[in-house]
């Protein structure tokens, strides 16, 4: 088994049907007279080289004493994920070159030690919009940013705006979210020229339509607007008021589950999921306020289509919470009678996670993008730049039109402030968990072989705020991650609060009221710096495919983005644009 960097292989890794596609074989001679150069590809689980070979021919006009260069071309008929290895003869014996992530070189092997190499073939008309492209998006939880013109009786039904939110269990035991603080599309639309200050071209707000909880993922009524959140005419008046100011408005739509208080549970029984006909539900991941939906029911698909184009008329996107959780066949009606930008939650990587096409052009535009918001962290808290360098490379399987409208969630209403992540405890460095903030894996919190919520909640409460001790480190970490997090391929997501500094672990802890009165002027101008830049090079931001790492090491990383090369330089805490 020989590794060596005399060996490389190039190819496109996100290819559309039927374009011609070209693989180049580059060896030293030193290896011997090379023959039937062949590469050999397969889809998810199939044999390796089962579906198609491609012959590579020699290149004499690229070939010298020193190297071999051989060259083939093919094309895909249907798109999907595909793995490939390159087999030839090496002075009359048969040999493999495989790809080695470890040291991120081709392998030559006399059998399957290392991977394939990668491919992902996406439909030839597969679009996705430009004006998401180079621009900065901005994630709104809507009870806790602003609330203006709250009326009377709906102020006695919240909380004063100093609150601390309410994370203790009620005396049944149970943990809810029904603290509100009165957060309503008003106030958002009161803040739009401060939104503007950051460069703000995305606005994605969570759900705003009615429901019992303050984070209203549990909707009653799917065409009407939260009584505390607002009218259609508010949401109109954000629409137009935000797209004269350059910034689109994105909406979070729940479409696996409902809230157990929605009228269509009785009055539509079957487009919902039961354990037991009518008597009792199916609910997601148990929780028994979300009643899953029946994704095969016609009645589901009658609903879904008027709700879908009730929303094109208000807003310019949505965001599909659960998207990994709904069925290959909704997403592509969503898609086929939606038709504006469409955003999807999907944690893993969107091609390798759960072996799903969300990403060859009939479902998706995009997906958040936390994969790269874990390299960020591994990097810059352990130096882990293999890791890093490694999912950035697994990142460059998605289409480029779709990695340039996925956005990076540093942080958001579902994981830890970005601060806490940085110096916090209870993060994790190995690769084989998720999430770094993945905290409650943690066997700290199992007591009687349960996880015990009054203990991961105290601790959470008691460790709010970063020590004094590590606030300058935390800042200084948390600058490197946003410049990181503007200059990577994608948009950056600002979660309202970061730019104020603010802090705290998981759910509730991270939805704390913006605090207008008390903005870190320090990392609100750094955010506005950022901002600046990202629209000075817009042009470059907006495309995926420039995109290449130079140098990494746990010190150093340095990257190129077209004509802009970016350092990252973990020994001095600096960062520098060239």
């Amino acid at each position: 088994m020989l590794g060596n960097k005399k060996i490389v292989v190039t190819y496109d890794m996100n290819v559309s049907i039927d374009s011609v596609t070209r693989i180049f074989l580059k060896i030293d001679n030193y290896f011997g007279m090379a023959t039937d150069v062949r590469a050999f590809f397969n889809r998810h689980g199939e044999t390796p080289g089962a579906e198609t070979n491609c012959s590579l021919s020699y290149v004499k006009d690229l070939s010298n004493a020193e190297f071999s260069v051989f060259m083939g071309t093919l094309s895909f008929q249907t798109a999907g994920y595909r793995t490939f290895y390159v087999g030839l003869y090496l002075n009359g014996q048969y040999k493999l070159i495989e790809y080695n992530p470890i040291w991120d070189e081709a392998v030559l092997t006399d059998n399957h030690y290392f991977a394939f190499w990668q491919m992902y073939v996406y439909y030839a008309n597969f679009e996705t919009p430009d004006w998401v492209k180079g621009g900065i998006m901005y994630q709104i939880y809507v009870d806790t940013f602003c609330s203006k013109d709250l009326p009377e009786h709906l102020k006695a039904k919240t909380v004063a705006w100093s609150t601390f939110p309410k994370w203790k269990p009620d005396s049944d035991g149970e943990y809810r979210n029904d603290q509100f603080y009165g957060g309503n599309l008003k106030g958002i639309i009161s803040k739009l020229d401060y939104l503007k200050t950051l460069n703000v071209t995305v606005l994605y707000l969570t759900p705003i339509f009615k429901s019992r909880s303050s984070n209203r993922y549990d909707i009653d009524d799917y065409e009407q607007i939260d009584e505390m959140v607002g009218t259609w005419e508010d949401l109109d008046e954000l629409h137009e008021k935000a797209n004269l100011l350059g910034i689109k408005v994105v909406i979070d739509t729940v479409l696996n589950h409902s809230g157990d208080g929605n009228a269509l549970i009785k009055n539509d029984p079957d487009m919902y999921d039961w354990i037991k006909p009518y008597t009792e539900p199916k609910c997601w991941w148990g929780y028994k306020n979300l009643v899953e939906f029946n994704k095969n029911s016609s009645k589901y698909f009658e609903h879904l289509l008027s709700w879908l184009k009730l929303y094109r008329g208000h807003v310019d996107g949505i965001r599909l919470d659960v998207a990994d959780n709904l069925p290959d066949h909704v997403l592509v009606f969503i898609r086929e009678n939606f038709g504006l930008y469409i955003l999807g939650e999907v944690w893993k990587n969107a091609i390798l996670g759960d072996a799903r096409d969300f990403l060859i052009g009939d479902k998706l535009d995009g997906v958040m993008n936390y994969q790269s918001a874990i390299a960020i962290y591994r990097y810059l808290r352990w130096g882990n730049y293999k890791n890093f360098a490694q999912i950035m490379q697994e990142l460059r399987l998605y289409p480029f039109q779709a990695l340039d409208v996925s956005p990076i969630f540093l942080s958001s209403h579902d994981t830890p402030r970005i601060s806490n992540i940085l110096v916090g405890d209870f993060m994790r460095e190995e690769e084989s968990a998720e999430t770094v903030w993945a905290m409650e894996q943690s066997d700290y919190w199992i007591e009687n072989g349960k996880f015990n919520t009054f203990k991961f909640r105290s601790w959470e409460a008691e460790h709010d705020q970063v020590p004094v001790e590590k606030q300058k480190l935390a800042k200084q970490l948390k600058k490197m991650a946003i410049f990181m997090q503007y200059t990577l391929p994608g948009l950056p997501s600002i979660f309202a609060g970061e730019e104020a500094e603010v802090q705290g672990y998981k759910d509730p802890f991270n939805r704390k009221p913006f605090p207008w009165d008390d903005i870190d002027s320090e990392m609100y101008n750094f955010y506005v710096e950022m901002g600046k830049i990202r629209m000075k090079y817009r042009e470059i931001f907006a495309d995926a495919s420039n995109f290449e790492i130079v140098e990494a090491d746990s010190n150093k990383l340095v990257y190129k983005r077209g004509d802009l090369t970016f350092i990252i330089d973990r020994a001095t805490m600096k960062t520098q644009l060239k």
